[in-house]
């Protein structure tokens, strides 16, 4: 049997020297590096990968105060560890049997600590004989609150990595082929934006008016892409009739991410220039983590507009990242003054919490001149301090394109009454809005080729002609 090979790291050289004495006094043992930091710890394991390393907390760091030098320890024992699980690692401190910290060195797999600040009697059999667990079974009486701690300190790191994907995006790995087909065309470089869109009330239409934008925004010759929440019930699918749209190998990107496999050109869909990630209703999500809903966001943001509809979850803590990183919220709502105050004091209370009160625009719809009149005041005490309201028409024909699996915006050309007008302008001055007026005056909108009657051909030119002077 070989000598045990020992790397010394104790923070004292008077140490060191004496423990290297007792180890090779009985030729049991080699040392066969000495180090005086933390850092130069880790690459020592890496490069002479020994059976033993004995430290001491008072190793040379580059933290300062006793909080972030726990830290500082944690890091550098993960590190090891990803070099080996098994390596015996030996900690030397001054501490309290009952020090929090203690119990994190054992959830390691660190079988022999030193805490009272010296060397016990026998202490040279132990650390060369067999790991035993009941060595630090004294130093384990809160295990629980330190998983607690493991856990949360995990979620908040994982919470960390998921938003920065969702914020810059992602590159696909090696192997992955994501490539959204979006419509292209002549246009301004757009700077990446993400909205939301969410029902402060369940059934108050997020999702048709998450469309209505998205169509008017793909008129100005937009890259536009609306995402569906992992979370949320499936709709999308139906609402843009996508059976008619799709072949028999395409899969949703949600149950490609979901099952760990590549994401090929032509799983998502395209109508009336919008690109639509939608979910498979057939298919259910059953192992579906944050770091899955990440990479599907950041995937998505190869579309420098995405609208993400979160449906009626604005308040469900797997959405939070999103909301965080959105660049505008729009809520949908309608009068229903009961079910309104009902919601509202959650509500109101999450989108302060969490500092989303100022990027939420609030849009009740279904709205008509008599419902405004008799409920806004209600509706804007309900929802307060959102002073960004607009006040959508309720028009039927948008319910049957809708219906019919035709863009609202086509559907209502050929209608020229005072409601249909108040409907385009308010979706004008939301996309205004949303992409800043400046740009919003630059682009043109798209021209559609297909077979029209002169009187509509002259109608179009004269409501284009409008809006720009409008604008």
């Amino acid at each position: 049997m070989g000598k045990t090979e020992v790397i010394l790291a104790t923070g004292d050289e008077y140490l060191d020297e004496f423990i290297k004495e007792d180890l090779e006094r009985k030729n049991n043992a080699k040392v066969v590096a000495k180090v005086t930091t933390r850092r130069t710890l880790i690459g020592k394991v890496n490069e002479l990968a020994p059976q033993l390393i004995i430290v001491g907390e008072d190793l040379i760091g580059e933290s300062e105060g006793k909080e972030e030098s726990e830290e500082e320890w944690e890091a550098v024992i993960e590190e090891i560890r990803r070099f080996s699980y098994n390596l015996r690692i030996v900690f030397i401190c001054e501490r309290p049997v009952d020090d929090l910290f203690l119990t994190k060195l054992t959830t390691y797999n660190i079988t022999d600590i030193f805490h009272e600040g010296k060397l016990p009697e026998g202490y040279v059999s132990q650390v060369l004989g067999a790991a035993s667990y009941r060595n630090i079974e004294k130093f384990r009486g809160r295990v629980e609150e330190v998983s607690k701690t493991l856990k949360e300190k995990k979620r908040e790191e994982e919470e960390k990595q998921a938003e920065t994907i969702i914020q810059k995006g992602a590159i696909p790995e090696e192997g992955k082929v994501v490539e959204v087909e979006v419509p292209v065309y002549q246009q301004l470089i757009v700077k990446p934006k993400l909205f939301v869109f969410a029902s402060g009330i369940k059934g108050s239409g997020s999702s048709t008016l998450a469309r209505m934008f998205a169509e008017k925004l793909a008129e100005l010759q937009l890259q536009v892409g609306v995402l569906e929440s992992p979370y949320a019930s499936p709709s999308w699918y139906e609402m843009i009739n996508a059976d008619t749209l799709i072949n028999d190998k395409w899969k949703s990107w949600h149950e490609l991410i979901n099952d760990d496999k590549e994401i090929t050109k032509g799983m998502s869909i395209n109508v009336n220039g919008v690109t639509y990630i939608v979910q498979n209703p057939k298919v259910e999500l059953k192992k579906w983590n944050l770091m899955k809903s990440a990479y599907l966001v950041g995937y998505a943001r190869q579309i420098p507009i995405l609208i993400y509809d979160l449906s009626d979850g604005i308040t469900a803590a797997n959405e939070k990242l999103i909301l965080r990183q959105a660049n505008h919220i729009f809520m949908s709502t309608q009068f229903d003054p009961i079910r309104i105050h009902k919601r509202q004091k959650e509500l109101v209370s999450y989108l302060h919490e969490h500092h989303l009160m100022d990027k939420v625009t609030l849009l009740c719809n279904h709205s008509n001149g008599y419902l405004e009149k008799k409920f806004s005041k209600s509706l804007k005490e309900a929802y307060n301090e959102i002073e960004d309201v607009y006040f959508i028409p309720h028009i039927e024909e948008v319910k049957i394109s809708l219906m019919e699996g035709k863009t609202t915006w086509d559907y209502l050309i050929e209608k020229d009454d005072e409601f249909v007008q108040s409907l385009k302008d308010l979706f004008s001055d939301i996309c205004k809005k949303a992409v800043g007026k400046e740009l919003f005056e630059q682009l043109q909108p798209q021209v559609k080729k297909r077979k029209s009657s002169i009187l509509s051909l002259l109608k179009r030119t004269k409501d284009r002609k409008e809006d720009i002077y409008e604008t």
